[in-house]
């Protein structure tokens, strides 16, 4: 049987959540013998509709823009760290813009045949799961989607790889 996922995407939000996606889709690489991408997105959507809303002025919106970045980069070298725990050469991607459309973007090009997220956020109201990035890139997307969840189970086998 060939492999059905050469190539695998992993969305990462820095959420307890994602860090256990991070480790299921490490071990299905290492096991399938799949190319692993990690992409981290800066929510620029979120920043300009804090800066609508006057909650933030341009200089604060600069800041708390960097300031996401760079947990970016601190997130995606944490993955790169997990990978090489395992062996694992990885693929880091730091965007800037809407989650869902940057996610999408990134399926495209680089072929993804899967897409590995964390549990998706609760959902409070029909209104909120337009608006939850998890949900939005579920209904974006061209490729199958893994949705992770069950820490423990995750962790043992992340432990046994």
């Amino acid at each position: 049987m060939s492999n059905p996922f050469k190539n695998i995407l992993l969305y990462i939000d820095g959420s307890e959540s994602s860090i256990v996606a991070a480790q299921l889709a490490i071990v299905m690489s290492k096991e399938f013998r799949s190319a692993l991408r990690v992409i981290y997105v800066v929510n620029e959507n979120l920043l300009n509709e804090l800066l609508k809303a006057k909650i933030f002025v341009q200089m604060e919106k600069m800041d708390y823009e960097r300031d996401l970045e760079e947990d970016g980069k601190r997130y995606l070298n944490y993955i790169v760290k997990l990978a090489d725990r395992k062996g694992l050469k990885i693929e880091t991607i730091l965007r800037k813009g809407v989650v869902h459309e940057e996610v999408a973007r990134e399926v495209e090009e680089c072929g993804a045949d899967l897409l590995v997220q964390g549990e998706l956020g609760e959902v409070l109201s029909l209104r909120d799961s337009f608006y939850e990035a998890g949900e939005r890139i579920l209904r974006k997307v061209i490729c199958p989607v893994l949705i992770v969840r069950g820490r423990d189970k995750v962790e043992r086998s992340y432990e046994d790889a």
